[in-house]
């Protein structure tokens, strides 16, 4: 994480802009990615996650597709999303994680100490507290 490996990144200087971006190929290394020695090639877990969001696509039609036992994951999500959007178009319930109480467990980005167990180490920096800036490296 120190090295901007984690969920921050390097910028171009005098811009919030990354320096490994859509319009670089985000610096993907194939020669490290074929040696083995990275999956995706792009350094970084914030970076992996922006190339991959960022190169998503379009939305695609769904209805057509044949989904099977290692799919559960997929099939309970949409069906949750599903009964969300029904239960806030019929009867005004707001959709889960809505509510700002559900907003106070978060993210964090912090170095701990080998010898203590991560639950209790990284408990307070998992906390989002209103005004109290996000725990980081």
């Amino acid at each position: 994480m120190r090295d901007g490996k984690g969920i921050h990144t390097r910028t171009i200087p005098g811009t919030y802009i990354p320096l490994a971006n859509k319009d670089n190929d985000y610096l993907m290394d194939r020669a490290a990615q074929k040696a083995g020695a990275t999956y995706s090639g792009v350094k970084g877990i914030a970076m992996q996650d922006a190339s991959l969001q960022e190169r998503m696509g379009s939305i695609m039609d769904r209805t057509r597709e044949h989904l099977t036992t290692t799919d559960n994951g997929i099939v309970a999500a949409r069906n949750r999303l599903l009964r969300a959007a029904v239960a806030l178009a019929d009867k005004a319930v707001a959709p889960p994680g809505t509510d700002p109480v559900s907003h106070r467990v978060r993210s964090a980005s912090v170095v701990l100490p080998a010898s203590e167990p991560f639950q209790d180490a990284a408990r307070e920096a998992l906390l989002a507290r209103p005004g109290v800036a996000p725990v980081s490296v």
